[in-house]
């Protein structure tokens, strides 16, 4: 939840969101690891697991900024327009919703290949920054850093700290 105390900006839960993506982010360098050294990390399951945390890492994120709006009586479409816009032309925040849209619900938008119409906002962003569906996560967690390291640290939080600022000011 986002506090304001003497015109200062307080988020409670960053530091919580911190420590799970820290544990994300190990995960990830440890997986990064097995798969330089593995003949085939597709045909291990590497890529998948990798997949997997990233994921559950735009999904916590995603938890936290509904959380930091409890309580704000701003049109939330707006609020996510705020912080950095990404490499997309999308703001951060939007591409971090959507990516989190799409881990929970990409197996079932496509199971049938039909398109359902409240997905395709998510559908149009990932596929923009991705190119493609299969690991399409990882690639959008890549697009946050010009190294292409897959770090949440390293390249999201900075976004959250812009975007809590901003949002600071409109309320």
């Amino acid at each position: 939840m986002l506090l304001s105390y003497n015109e200062k900006i307080i988020n409670t839960a960053l530091e919580q969101l911190c420590e799970l993506l820290i544990m994300i982010d190990t995960k990830l360098f440890d997986l990064d690891n097995y798969i330089s050294k593995s003949l085939d990390p597709d045909s291990d399951g590497l890529f998948d697991r990798g997949e997997y945390f990233i994921g559950v890492g735009f999904v916590a994120i995603q938890q936290h900024l509904n959380e930091s709006l409890i309580g704000i009586n701003i049109n939330k479409k707006e609020l996510y327009s705020l912080g950095p816009i990404h490499s997309s032309g999308y703001s951060s925040i939007w591409v971090i919703n959507a990516s989190a849209n799409w881990w929970k619900h990409e197996s079932e938008w496509f199971k049938n290949n039909e398109e359902p119409k409240n997905a395709r906002k998510t559908i149009e962003i990932i596929t923009a920054i991705s190119k493609q569906r299969e690991y399409a996560l990882s690639v959008v967690l890549a697009s946050f850093s010009e190294s292409n390291s897959l770090s949440f640290m390293q390249n999201i939080i900075p976004h959250i700290e812009i975007w809590n600022k901003e949002v600071s000011i409109k309320i």
